[in-house]
């Protein structure tokens, strides 16, 4: 009884949990990324601001899984503010700015975050 107990045990643990990824970590894909003194054509995709990192020294926005700071180009835009929830853009399309999406981050109110 005890056998037939632990292999019903064993067998059942088998259950795959939620896989987690980490938005601050960068991407192994880099094409996207232009400092600014390349002249290579980059790709076109969607920009998706995952993350901001601003640890009042230095600000950080996560753009499409690649870490930029104020200056530095992406596709053609250069990051032109960094704020708490969003990144203003500046190109030869005009402005864009992209904000975090924030809906499944716990939040506390008292930081107007």
């Amino acid at each position: 009884m005890k056998q037939l107990l632990l292999l019903f045990c064993f067998g059942i643990t088998n259950v795959q949990a939620d896989v987690l990824t980490d938005p601050t970590k960068p991407s192994l894909n880099n094409s996207i990324f232009n400092s600014g003194n390349d002249s290579k054509t980059t790709t076109t995709m969607a920009l998706t601001l995952t993350a901001i990192i601003n640890n009042n020294q230095i600000k950080q926005a996560i753009i499409n899984g690649i870490s930029f700071a104020e200056g530095q180009q992406v596709q053609g835009y250069k990051v032109i503010s960094i704020g708490k929830n969003h990144v203003e853009l500046d190109g030869t399309n005009g402005k864009q700015t992209l904000f975090v999406n924030n809906n499944s981050i716990k939040k506390d109110t008292n930081n107007g975050f």
